[in-house]
């Protein structure tokens, strides 16, 4: 079984690969929507990733449900290509971390940044709105903001860019806080 570390390293040498692709081709927010329908079926759909990535079983049943399932999709042009690409190199598991190194770059690229905003409660779109205001100062690019609940939180948010994460959750607070009676 592969690293970590070396897993990482194909997704960004294939997303590399990709991106010097899409921009001789002008199609990257073409391809990246649809690698990120082909990533979310296949993540939908767990049993028919373990399918695609089992070696041990004839590659033309693998090609034929991945045909199917770009068929239904209607996935075309550079990212057809390149999903089936993944599919003949038996890299097809590291599609996913593919595509999240792939929208790296062209945000990097763009002066874009995606962020994971994570609330105790369903926050309204002008709070989502505020919170992506303060993120864009901070960072100084242009920031699309993916909300979503855990009321675990108990209160406050956590916002993840990249590898960066501020974490001001009441969770948090009273963690530390154990941690601080506790160690002391």
């Amino acid at each position: 079984m592969a690293s970590t570390s070396g897993s990482a390293k194909i997704a960004r040498r294939y997303a590399r690969a990709l991106a010097l692709l899409c921009d001789e081709r002008g199609d990257a927010d073409a391809v990246r929507a649809a690698l990120t329908q082909v990533v979310a079926t296949l993540n939908a759909a767990p049993e028919a990733l373990t399918f695609l990535t089992n070696p041990t079983l004839p590659h033309e049943p693998r090609t034929s449900l991945l045909a199917t399932v770009l068929k239904e999709l209607a996935i075309k042009g550079t990212a057809e290509a390149f999903t089936k690409l993944m599919l003949d190199n038996g890299r097809i598991g590291s599609l996913a971390a593919t595509l999240v190194e792939f929208a790296a770059i062209q945000d990097a690229r763009s002066g874009r940044a995606e962020a994971q905003l994570t609330s105790a409660v369903a926050l309204d779109a002008a709070a989502i709105a505020r919170v992506a205001a303060a993120i864009k100062r901070l960072i100084g690019k242009e920031v699309q903001v993916t909300a979503s609940v855990d009321p675990e939180l108990l209160g406050g948010v956590v916002v993840r860019v990249g590898n960066t994460v501020w974490d001001t959750s009441v969770r948090n607070h009273l963690n530390r806080l154990h941690n601080q009676l506790v160690t002391d």
